[in-house]
């Protein structure tokens, strides 16, 4: 890279993060440029002339290359030199050609459809109150049971909000970088396609992540957006579009566990909201990188769905090291294990993973076939709400899914669930 291109490259950096103002860029020029021309204030004047309101970064150093002033500068291979790096900026340079253009706060309301009062009241970024009236609250609450009987919170953004969400999640997180480890949340990826990767192996290692959106907190989101190449003022603003701080006193909080509510008084990603499954993913990409590394390292095979983690192989040896070696990188990255969930399944035992049998083939839990097809007969028999003891909102809809999960996974099966379902439709 020639001087003159370097020297562009850097100042374009530090004017694509200073404020659009003659005084300012002047400034900046004095402060970052060592032996800097006499008539470094006539450059301002022409930048200012030439591009009327403040545009891309690459727009901005496209037009240094091309100023015949800073050619003069630099004849004989001389010429100034940037003395400090705007290390900001450089992320800039990464940023897909896809992604919207947001330079200014200004610039995420208008793609985004409100006003800047109205950006700054959905974002919440200045709430301090542990309380609220209805009106400015975000989020609905409720509380579901998990398998275990323990109270699961979610927390399920208003409509304005949720629509925000949705947009930034089609628009941005879309070009995120996520590792190739991670099947869940994606498309073209499924548990099938997790499980695939463990099948037919003599030892099968899986692992569950404690707490797993709610440990996702500020700064792994914030992170994301500036490795997009959004300026500090955006990212921040996305951030706090796209995480949560609970109103600590709320009926539905008071149930939780005390580890739970000390994680949800803090920025964190809200299960519930439809950016936090693709957030997720982004904000573990280098937690995914790691442990596909030490997989590779020993002779493993590793991916993710969600908070499960799997790894699995053909190596003969003793494993126990396994475990604490992933809950010290799990505690690296910000994340913890459940350990009372960790399973070492070999060959010979039943290879469960996100409820697929993994031993020879991906095929759906025997168990869980005879339950299902069971409901179903009684459901033709004595009618479908007879049958629906966990007081599913919509049982019919439930029922459907259920068949369509087996019959992805294995299709003859799935064919005969489905004959008897369409009795009870019918």
């Amino acid at each position: 890279m020639s001087k003159k291109r370097a020297f562009c490259k850097q100042l374009g950096e530090w004017v694509a993060v200073s404020d659009w103002h003659y005084s300012t860029l002047l400034a900046v020029l004095i402060d970052v440029v060592d032996e800097l021309p006499g008539d470094a204030n006539e450059l301002v004047h022409e930048l200012l002339y030439a591009l009327d309101e403040k545009p891309s970064i690459n727009t901005i150093i496209k037009y240094l290359e091309g100023s015949s002033r800073l050619c003069v500068w630099f004849e004989g291979d001389v010429g100034p030199r940037i003395t400090r790096v705007c290390l900001v900026s450089q992320q800039a340079l990464l940023t897909n050609k896809a992604l919207p253009l947001l330079n200014t706060e200004n610039d995420l309301a208008q793609w985004l459809g409100v006003s800047n009062a109205e950006l700054v009241w959905l974002s919440a970024l200045y709430r301090d109150d542990q309380n609220a009236h209805d009106a400015g609250r975000h989020y609905y609450y409720s509380i579901v049971k998990k398998r275990n009987g323990s109270p699961r919170l979610i927390e399920s953004p208003k409509k304005r909000l949720r629509e925000i969400q949705r947009r930034i999640l089609h628009g941005i997180l879309g070009h995120a970088p996520i590792h190739d480890a991670a099947h869940g949340f994606r498309k073209a990826r499924s548990c099938k396609t997790h499980g695939s990767l463990h099948c037919g192996k003599k030892w099968l290692f899986t692992f569950d992540l404690s707490n797993y959106f709610h440990s996702i907190r500020w700064p792994s989101v914030y992170a994301i957006f500036i490795e997009l190449g959004y300026p500090q003022s955006v990212s921040r603003l996305l951030t706090a579009l796209t995480t949560h701080r609970c109103y600590m006193v709320d009926p539905a909080i008071t149930k939780l566990l005390s580890e739970q509510q000390c994680l949800l008084q803090e920025r964190h990603l809200p299960q519930g909201a439809p950016s936090s499954p693709a957030l997720s993913n982004a904000a573990l990409y280098h937690f995914d990188r790691r442990l596909s590394g030490l997989a590779d390292s020993l002779g493993l095979v590793y991916s993710r769905y969600g908070d499960d983690l799997a790894f699995s192989g053909n190596v003969q040896r003793d494993w126990r090291f396994l475990q604490p070696l992933i809950g010290s990188i799990s505690l690296e990255q910000g994340l913890l294990l459940n350990y009372r969930k960790t399973r070492v399944m070999k060959s010979h035992q039943k290879q469960r993973l996100t409820g697929i049998v993994v031993n020879a083939k991906s095929n759906v839990d025997r168990k869980y076939y005879d339950k299902l097809k069971a409901i179903l007969t009684n459901c033709s028999r004595y009618g479908v709400e007879k049958q629906n003891r966990d007081g599913h909102p919509d049982f019919c809809a439930f029922l459907k899914g259920s068949v369509a999960h087996v019959k992805y996974l294995n299709p003859k099966k799935g064919e005969a669930l489905e004959v008897i379902y369409r009795r009870i439709v019918w």
